[in-house]
């Protein structure tokens, strides 16, 4: 038998809204039938709460059949049973009906009530088992947790307006026969559900060969995957902290906060609210950074939510707003890490092996959100009644299950953290990017960046991304180096020179530097790459500094000088001894700068003295850039810079201070040193804005002093005055680096 091709993934984008229909239909239907109305309709018939939690857990129980379901959806497809198996598990639930006809003697009503339940479970895990493997082949991978995301968010409003209508009714009417026109609409809207399925492609059937043990047997796979058996605890775990709390959060605020059942249900619809805002959050965090980080976020926080729990009480003002955040938080965040386990199985599970992977998860899900859901109902039956006392502590059955809840919530994180996935965020680098620079601005900037923007829109936005300091727009900017546009790509260039770094980033900016021709391009990656301090780049970088373009290669120079990259000081020195370009040789002489190169210093001096004795005016300005690298290699940057440009702003004001404070290192007891003194002073008090002469002769008059300093830095400083020797109106730039130099040459060294 030929295999049906796969689709493309457009082709199963258009078909997306028949899986949204399926979803928002389903969803819908458990909110009228087997959600909270029919806990609280098996509570009003006087059942126990022991056996309501039999109830309520033996629809994930009977998961546990998914394996066995394995021959039947291979063999029939799982389209075909996915859908004729959802509209037959919603004709199962019409004996709930009858079950108000003995109110009288709740032990036969429950009898009824479990015998169309289990009906129930059996076909929804018929559906379920065949619609999860399924949605393997009509998802595409690379957006699955958006479409999780989409359908909560789709399924929100129908959630808010049923359970509002849900609890005007059953708030406005009077007798248990008022939940029977919530079960017919739930009912009815079910089988809906079930259609939509056929609308929706692959699915076919695939028969193994031999008898329908043979497909059973298939399951030693999955079996020996050690990986997907960790898994299997971590997913079943919370499925079970999901399945009790689900049934028992709704009795502990019924029975503890004396909250009414139509409220509890209003109150509920917060749970939707919540599973969609955390569903579309993990989905959109999921499809970028993987789901380890995101998962084990949403589980340590849920521990911090069931250990609150147990402090509500009905004596706090206001408790009915904490109960309705409590319904938020549990959906946002136990919706929002089961998403991260469904997306993980869905990347995980071998397409040729889906059916069985899936059916074991499926059951596992079952075993553990069933039966221990059943013996959660019984634990806090147990000490609701007998209760549990620690010191001065008392614990109800309540209390006690929250704690335990707790706990096993603690141990599915830990053990999700060991799971492997290539390429995932881990946990500390995806909360670091919200602990850096300002996340709410980068989120608010990447939502209108992925919308019809402007050229120039997207420029500002890219710009704008580099000012946030946030790695969440990283994805944006990379996408951005493919923009139709060259300024937009430009700008993401520089952009993500600005954010933390990251091996992402890093790669993509080395990916720019290999597009030959676009020196422009090319160049921004340079620097971005100096500024995020790549020394895993250097080697990329280094190609540059015999690069035909002379931007290139002083950018090349100056990003090397950046990253400290100290393998490459012997092609920057001969850069800056034998470059033809003076603007190659002047970055040179920066980069050798930020190096702290103090075997380069006479060639500097050299270059400096070069450049102060043209006469054309951009020598000037190109002057100063090589006492900048002269004061870094001296650790002076940071006194050169302040007081050259207090000089600069008001000449005449600081220069003659240094002089004068520089004078007052000299010892007065030699005759020598009582005439620099003398010459400083006189230097100073005449330095205005005219002739600088009198003050340079002053300052290369203390070489004797500076020459017979056991400073370590005093031969540098000497070979700037050798090297300035011909200089007769010295740039003030000079003199202020002389200045300060000399005096730090002049203090004894600290320590």
């Amino acid at each position: 038998m030929s295999s049906t091709p796969e689709l493309t993934d457009y082709a199963k984008l258009r078909k997306m809204p028949f899986y949204y229909g399926y979803s928002v239909l389903t969803a819908t239907a458990v909110l009228c039938t087997v959600g909270a109305p029919l806990v609280l309709f098996s509570a009003e018939l006087g059942i126990d709460k022991d056996r309501i939690g039999l109830i309520g857990g033996i629809l994930p129980f009977f998961q546990i059949l998914g394996i066995a379901a394995l021959p039947v959806i291979l063999r029939f497809g799982t389209k075909r049973v996915a859908a004729l198996a959802l509209i037959a598990r919603y004709l199962f639930l019409l004996p709930l009906f009858f079950a108000p006809l003995f109110i009288a003697t709740p032990s036969v009503a429950f009898t009824l009530i479990f015998s169309a339940i289990i009906c129930f479970a059996i076909c929804r895990t018929l559906s379920e088992a065949a619609a999860v493997p399924w949605s393997q082949e009509f998802i595409p991978r690379l957006v699955r947790g958006q479409i999780s995301g989409k359908i909560a968010l789709a399924y929100l409003p129908t959630a808010l307006i049923g359970s509002f209508l849900i609890q005007l009714w059953l708030d406005g009417q009077h007798g248990i026969e008022r939940f029977y026109p919530v079960f017919v609409i739930g009912i009815l809207i079910g089988i809906g559900g079930g259609l939509t399925l056929f609308g929706l492609g692959g699915g076919a059937p695939r028969p193994t060969k031999g008898s329908g043990l043979d497909a059973i047997r298939q399951l030693r796979v999955p079996l020996r995957d050690r990986n997907f058996l960790a898994f299997l605890y971590s997913s079943g775990t919370q499925y079970l902290v999901f399945s009790a709390l689900n049934i028992f959060m709704l009795l502990f605020f019924r029975e503890r906060l004396g909250i009414s059942s139509g409220q509890i249900v209003l109150m509920a619809a917060l749970v939707p609210v919540g599973s969609a805002a955390g569903s579309y959050a993990a989905g959109w965090f999921i499809d970028r950074h993987g789901t380890r980080a995101i998962r084990i976020t949403l589980q340590s926080l849920q521990v911090a939510m069931l250990l609150s729990l147990p402090f509500l009480h009905d004596g706090i003002p206001g408790v009915e707003i904490l109960v309705g955040l409590v319904f938020f938080l549990f959906g946002f965040l136990v919706q929002g890490a089961m998403v991260g386990g469904s997306v993980y199985m869905l990347n995980y599970v071998p397409p040729t092996e889906r059916e069985s992977y899936m059916a074991l998860a499926y059951s596992s899900d079952g075993i553990f959100g069933g039966g221990l859901t059943v013996l959660a109902g019984i634990l806090v039956q147990y000490f609701e009644h007998n209760g549990l006392n620690i010191g001065t502590a008392h614990f109800g059955g309540y209390e006690v299950l929250f704690v335990a809840a707790a706990l096993v919530t603690a141990s599915s994180a830990a053990v999700f953290a060991l799971l492997r996935e290539e390429g995932a965020t881990g946990v500390r680098d995806f909360l670091g990017q919200f602990s850096s620079g300002n996340p709410l601005r980068a989120l608010w900037g990447i939502q209108r960046f992925s919308s019809f923007t402007s050229e120039q829109r997207r420029r500002d936005l890219a710009y704008g991304f580099g000012g946030t300091g946030s790695t969440l727009a990283q994805d944006e900017l990379i996408s951005a180096l493919s923009d139709p546009s060259f300024d937009v790509r430009h700008e993401a260039i520089r952009a993500l020179g600005r954010l933390p770094a990251t091996p992402k980033a890093t790669q993509a900016l080395e990916d720019i530097l290999t597009y030959d021709g676009l020196i422009e391009l090319q160049y921004a990656a340079l620097d971005s790459l100096g500024l995020l301090g790549s020394k895993g780049s250097a080697e990329d970088i280094a190609r540059f500094l015999g690069d035909g373009n002379r931007l290139l290669r002083s950018r090349a120079a100056r990003s090397l000088g950046d990253i400290r990259a100290t393998s490459y000081l012997p092609e920057i020195r001969k850069m800056l001894a034998e470059d033809v370009d003076v603007d190659c040789r002047l970055a040179a002489a920066s980069a050798l700068g930020k190096f702290g190169d103090r075997q380069s210093v006479e060639t500097l001096v050299a270059i400096y003295a070069e450049q102060a004795s043209d006469d054309n005016p951009i020598s000037e300005p190109r002057s100063k850039v090589v006492l900048l690298a002269i004061s870094k290699i001296l650790r002076l940057e940071e006194q050169f810079a302040r007081n050259w440009r207090r000089e600069q702003r008001m000449p005449g004001y600081c220069l003659p201070a240094l002089l004068s404070r520089l004078a007052k290192t000299l010892d007065t007891k030699s005759k020598r040193n009582e005439a620099q003194r003398v010459a400083l002073q006189e230097a100073a008090a005449g330095l205005g804005t005219g002739s600088t002469a009198a003050g340079f002769a002053a300052l290369r008059g203390l070489r004797p002093l500076l020459a017979a300093s056991p400073h370590e830095d005093a031969p540098l400083v000497v070979a700037l005055i050798d090297g300035t020797r011909d200089i007769t109106e010295a740039h003030r730039a000079l003199m202020v680096l002389l200045a300060v130099a000399a005096r730090h040459v002049r203090q004894p060294p600290k320590g």
